[in-house]
């Protein structure tokens, strides 16, 4: 998948740490765990290991290999750290960052993106392309003026109603953001209002607030049940 413009700057302009490159290393990690390598997952380590970002002040150093020193889980293991299928995790996962964070990051053998094994993106450069978003709505004036969330705990495994999600960009005028890719993130916009949809939420954001009529179609579409 190419990356906009957008994401290529972003990615110049991040923070990287200096990770295994070398496909011939890559191979000999799968071998060494009995597992058959995948394109998908040798092209995220390729592109994107060693990319560095932050949850407050905690490194997330993205990777399914790493180079010494590492912090968290990667400490103490040289190798790929696999979670095989179990109870409720269906399909084998890599733990794909090396981090202290309290949080699962991980990637399927087809390049699926997850946190705490729920699945954020059908491939994780729009999970790129997103950070890359949300940098530029950060250097801007961009505020908040509606979000809503699924419950943690009643909505568990549930993501944002596509019809609900619908309604809003007609309600709004929305039209998916220039470059941005087809998956389950998505950025819209008219041109005012900005809209930030995720697999468990949808955030509104806007520079120069929202019409009244505007926010309580909002919230009638989005109305608890």
């Amino acid at each position: 998948m190419v990356l906009s413009i957008r994401a290529c700057d972003y990615l110049a302009h991040s923070e990287w740490k200096d990770s295994v490159k070398d496909e011939k290393e890559m191979i000999n990690a799968f071998q060494a765990a009995r597992i058959m390598p995948t394109d998908p997952l040798i092209d995220f380590q390729t592109r994107f290991g060693g990319f560095t970002l932050y949850a407050y002040l905690e490194p997330i150093v993205y990777g399914i290999l790493h180079k010494r020193p590492c912090r968290g889980d990667f400490k103490h293991e040289n190798g790929l750290i696999v979670m095989e299928p179990e109870d409720d995790i269906v399909i084998r996962h890599f733990n794909c960052a090396d981090t202290l964070y309290q949080e699962i990051f991980s990637i399927d053998e087809q390049g699926r993106y997850y946190e705490g094994y729920d699945l954020k993106c059908n491939n994780f450069e729009t999970h790129i392309e997103s950070s890359a978003m949300l940098n530029q709505v950060n250097k801007g004036k961009w505020q908040t003026v509606y979000k809503y969330e699924l419950d943690a705990y009643r909505d568990y495994y549930e993501i944002v109603d596509e019809n609900k999600y619908g309604e809003l960009v007609k309600l709004l005028g929305l039209k998916k953001v220039e470059d941005f890719p087809e998956d389950i993130i998505s950025w819209d916009t008219n041109g005012e209002i900005l809209v930030w949809k995720r697999a468990d939420s949808v955030v509104v954001l806007s520079e120069n607030g929202i019409k009244p009529r505007e926010l309580e179609g909002i919230k009638e579409i989005f109305q608890e049940e």
